[in-house]
Formats: C-alpha cells, structure tokens, sequence
C-alpha cells in the first residue's frame, strides 16, 4: 500500500501548539482527524504504519496519533516502535474495537498516553492532544525503556515494594522475585494498605484491581494522581478493556498482568517498575509526562465511604481505639485530596 501523506497547515508552525501525525488505513479517519485537530495544531497524516515510522525517524512530533486495526501493522506495534524511535512524543492509541489482548498490550510494550475508543468525543479529543503536546513540548524526554531497565537501582533498603492483595501465593511470589532488590510491605486489607501508603516511602505498588468490597483502581488512579512517582503494577484476575483503559487514562499504570504470573516474568516486571521508580524519584520534570484524568468527584466519594466503612469494620474486628484509625484516614485524605473529609 502507498501511503497518502498529507499536512494542513492552517497557521503558521510557531503559531501552532503543537505537531501532530495521524495514522490510520482509512482515509476518512485521517480526514476528520485532521479536520478536528487543524485549527490548533500542525497535522500529517499517513495511511501506513511502517510509513509513519519513516516519516518518524525523519521528523519531529509532539503527538503520534495511531488507530489500532491497520493491515501492514497494528497500533500497538507502531506505537511501540515510535516510542523507541521517538520517546519525547505522546502516544495516543484509537480503536473501534473490544480487543483485550491489544489493550494489554498498549500499556505493557507501547506504554501509551491515553487509549481512546471510536467514535471520540469531538470536544474531548482536541483537549487530550492539547495536554498530550504541552507535556511534550515543556517536560524532559524519558530515556529509552531498556535505558531504564539497564538503570542501577537504589540499595534495597531505600526500596520499597508495596503488596496488596489477599492472595498468599502472590505475596509470596513477590517476595521470591524481588525480596533481594527490595523491601516488600505485605498487607491484605485496605485499612492496611492506607497506613502503608501513609507512612512508608513506597515507590512500587502491586496490586489487586479489587480487596474484599473494595474497587481499588479507584485508590491506584487517585494515587497516581496526586503521587505520579509512584508506579503500579496491576497483577489481577479480573480483566475487561474497559477496565484496562481506565487505569491506563485515569492511573497511568506501568503494568497489567492477568494472573497466574511466571516467576521469569514478574522479576523483569518488577525490576523495571524499580527502576522506573527510582528514574521518577532522580528526575522529577518526568513525572508531568505521567498526568491522569481526573478521578470523577462521584468516584472519589465512593472511594471515601468504602474506606470509612472499611475502618469502621476494622475497628469492630480487631477492638483497635477508633480514634487511633480516624486520625489515620483523616491523614490519608488531607494526603490525597488537601483535607480531611
């Protein structure tokens, strides 16, 4: 196939916010991408994967735009390839479809920005490129993956891992894999977890997407939010792509793997996680390139009763002073929101 190649130059390029590409087989796509995206930003656009990675190797883009389901080569692929080629551009990946196996993947080999399903919302997408270019444009470029993989890590002691899950088998299979490389804090329920999160220093979370009645994407995403040095790795036995992609939009995870884990494979995820960890912590102008959505208010309520209502069942069980866990939530809160509620 012969790309189309095509550039709307609707203002000057110091005028624009930002260099777009826009990848996509179907020709109408790129014309209503290019459409939408034309009055603020300088925009190609290719209808070839391997194309779009010429263009580039050749050139400079803040954001790299690209549809998942293309006949030379998938999003996932391409944007995996962009990353290593480009790694100061934001990766935006579309798609039409309910593909788990391509969701997983962006997160875990493309590492993407945001996940965004077709249709888009015409308002929102100009809005997600817009912050996607800003972060491009004023944040330091991360170095290479295998640059960070290859990174020294601190010594174990200033590590620090923390487990949530109630599941004894994943506990201990973390602290097999990476018990040399860090500290690992185990805990099983989320009062626990909150005095962790607290009062450790904890660089790596892995955890569970849910601990009892718990939905903890919530805790990740409003982690990430306030806290993005933090990396979470998300080892879980439930998956759905809606699922995925809001962790990905909402709490930028580093990782998610569907249980069971190969012992192989969690140490090489986790030691990555530890160097990116301590990549966030030496150079902290990355950490704008991690930004989220928004936790919506009405989740973050919810977060709130279910941890109030886990103290609350925490204090019943184990006869502790309900003082003692209020003033430790009321902390918790003022850490993630600015106050008590």
């Amino acid at each position: 196939m012969t790309a189309a190649i095509s550039m709307s130059m609707p203002m000057s390029v110091s005028t624009a916010r930002g260099r777009v590409l826009c990848v996509d087989d179907e020709p109408n796509i790129l014309r209503a991408l290019s459409w939408l995206l034309q009055k603020e930003f300088e925009v190609v656009t290719s209808c070839s994967g391997r194309e779009a990675l010429e263009i580039v190797r050749k050139d400079n883009f803040d954001v790299v735009i690209s549809d998942q389901r293309m006949p030379e080569m998938s999003g996932v692929d391409f944007l995996r390839e962009v990353r290593a080629i480009a790694p100061r551009a934001m990766r935006i990946l579309l798609t039409g479809y309910s593909d788990m196996q391509a969701v997983l993947r962006s997160v875990n080999e493309s590492e993407i920005f945001r996940y965004i399903n077709k249709p888009w919302n015409i308002n929102e997408l100009p809005k997600v490129v817009a912050q996607a270019a800003e972060i491009a444009r004023t944040q330091s470029a991360p170095v290479p993956e295998t640059a960070v993989e290859e990174l020294p890590l601190p010594a174990r002691e200033d590590a620090k891992i923390l487990v949530i899950d109630d599941d004894p088998q994943m506990h201990a299979a973390v602290e097999m894999n990476a018990g040399d490389l860090a500290t690992v804090v185990h805990v099983t329920n989320v009062v626990d977890a909150v005095h962790a999160l607290q009062n450790q220093p904890v660089g790596v979370i892995v955890s569970e997407t849910r601990l009892g009645s718990v939905d903890l994407t919530r805790l990740i995403c409003l982690m990430k939010q306030r806290h993005p040095q933090i990396v979470t790795v998300v080892l879980a036995e439930e998956t759905g792509t809606d699922l995925v992609s809001k962790l990905i939009n909402q709490g930028q995870i580093y990782r998610f793997v569907p249980k069971p884990v190969k012992s192989g494979y969690m140490r090489m995820i986790l030691r990555s996680a530890l160097a990116k960890s301590a990549q966030l912590s030496d150079a902290p102008d990355l950490n704008g390139r991690h930004q989220v959505e928004a936790l919506p208010e009405e989740e973050c309520n919810i977060l709130v009763q279910d941890l109030n209502a886990a103290v609350q069942s925490s204090v019943a069980a184990k006869t502790a002073p309900a003082d003692e866990h209020s003033g430790l939530l009321g902390g918790f809160f003022k850490r993630l929101f600015g106050g008590a509620r």
